[in-house]
């Protein structure tokens, strides 16, 4: 999954980012506001506000500001609150005026926090929400449409995880193609045979036919 990078400067973590961390949980907002991601970031980084998230997504692309190492202010659960300190958080933009943009920048974020759940081997149960811990109604459109529907959609892309096979296994089936050609070979070869013996007796009954033509000439 493609992650474009624009980082908040070092210079800045005081303000936005200034513990270390070990996630414990996803955070998920909507922006309430119609801005791409890669604008959501570049105005968190410029600003001289407290507020910072690690992920900005739209219906296009994933954008990463923070690492996911350090925290960010985004929980409004204080400065050791579960949110704040633990939870890497996402932002799903276009949610002020919602639409096709916001449906699919939900759809993006769906499979992204699968991915990290998988990562990280979190339940669907560490897929929080900013209301969890301060009681602000957010995400507030992914809550109009119904949190439990989309825990679902992350859910739905655990669920259709693609396997990759192993060097193991691409070696067997390469070996069994191999010989599935050898096979095939055989058979066109085969194939090719018989219709040369075939061609043959047509030709022998031909000849066949032609002497048969010529003793009824004489017998007549």
């Amino acid at each position: 999954m493609n992650i474009t990078k624009n980082m908040l400067p070092e210079s800045k973590y005081g303000l936005k980012s200034p513990y270390k961390m070990k996630p414990t949980r996803i955070v998920v907002h909507n922006t309430a506001n119609d801005a791409p991601a890669k604008n959501e970031i570049a105005y968190m980084i410029r600003n001289d506000k407290q507020v910072s998230f690690h992920y900005a997504i739209d219906d296009k692309e994933i954008v990463q500001g923070i690492p996911e190492d350090r925290n960010a202010w985004h929980s409004a659960d204080g400065p050791n609150g579960k949110g704040n300190r633990e939870g890497i958080a996402i932002e799903i933009c276009y949610s002020k005026s919602g639409g096709t943009k916001f449906d699919n920048a939900e759809k993006l974020a769906a499979k992204f926090i699968a991915e990290k759940l998988k990562e990280y081997s979190f339940g669907i149960d560490k897929v929080t929400k900013h209301q969890d811990y301060s009681g602000k109604y957010c995400p507030h459109r992914t809550l109009d449409k119904g949190w439990q529907r989309f825990l679902d959609m992350i859910s739905a892309e655990l669920n259709n995880e693609q396997v990759e096979p192993s060097n193991d296994t691409i070696n067997e089936l390469k070996l069994l193609l191999d010989t599935l050609n050898e096979e095939l070979k055989v058979y066109k070869n085969t194939i090719t045979a018989k219709d040369s013996e075939i061609s043959k007796l047509n030709k022998e009954i031909g000849d066949l036919k032609a002497k048969l033509d010529k003793v009824k000439d004489i017998v007549n």
